[in-house]
């Protein structure tokens, strides 16, 4: 869809409630993210379920380097990644739908495997594309690796811990954006849930993961 977030620098009230949130590390985030989709016939998605595998190890942050492409083995995710920030009014803005195979990094947040929750955002679907970049996003399972590749030749591995889905007007920012106690965590977010009346996705789905090497 091509409707923009809301969502403000210092939060919105009334139905949407303040979601300001900030990131840990030396750059703060104020606003959530949350992708802009249209109404295709993607899939509806549900809470991600914790698998019996054991958890991988988290490894030591990494220092700021720019993300350049991510790619998601499980989901066949391939992608490079352009940046996103906010508009003048504080508002998240969407990936670019003239290129729905795109992801996209949040550039004002940490770079992924830096210290904090990085956060990278992509469609669920577009108007001319019915299965954007994250189509399938909400498949992950718990450690499945995202590899981040960066400007500094290295890549970023993370596995994923959980896989939620979250109504649009009662997005946790706490939990996604807030302190990750020195941690390197990354959010893979778009939309998801059901179709409302004028073909919107009334959620999103985020994918919570953590820092396991780097290559």
């Amino acid at each position: 869809m091509a409707e923009r977030s809301p969502l403000r620098r210092q939060g919105g009230h009334g139905r949407r409630t303040r979601r300001a949130a900030a990131l840990a590390g030396a750059a703060g985030l104020t606003a959530v993210l949350v992708t802009g989709c249209s109404g295709g016939d993607g899939p509806a998605t549900t809470a991600g379920g914790a698998s019996s595998a054991s958890p991988v190890s988290a490894a030591s942050v990494l220092k700021p380097s720019v993300p350049d492409r991510i790619r998601i083995p499980g989901i066949e995710v391939d992608a490079p990644l352009d940046t996103v920030g906010l508009d003048a009014q504080g508002v998240m803005r969407e990936p670019d739908f003239s290129k729905p195979k795109d992801a996209a990094w949040y550039k004002d947040g940490p770079t992924p495997g830096e210290r904090g929750a990085s956060a990278v955002v992509g469609h669920l679907d577009t108007p001319q594309a019915p299965e954007a970049v994250f189509f399938n996003l909400n498949k992950l399972k718990e450690n499945e690796q995202i590899e981040i590749h960066r400007a500094d030749g290295s890549t970023a591995v993370f596995a994923v811990d959980d896989v939620e889905t979250y109504k649009k007007d009662a997005f946790p920012s706490e939990k996604v954006y807030g302190d990750t106690h020195g941690k390197a965590e990354l959010r893979l977010i778009t939309c998801g849930g059901r179709l409302t009346a004028d073909r919107h996705w009334d959620s999103d789905v985020v994918v919570f993961a953590h820092l396991t090497g780097k290559r």
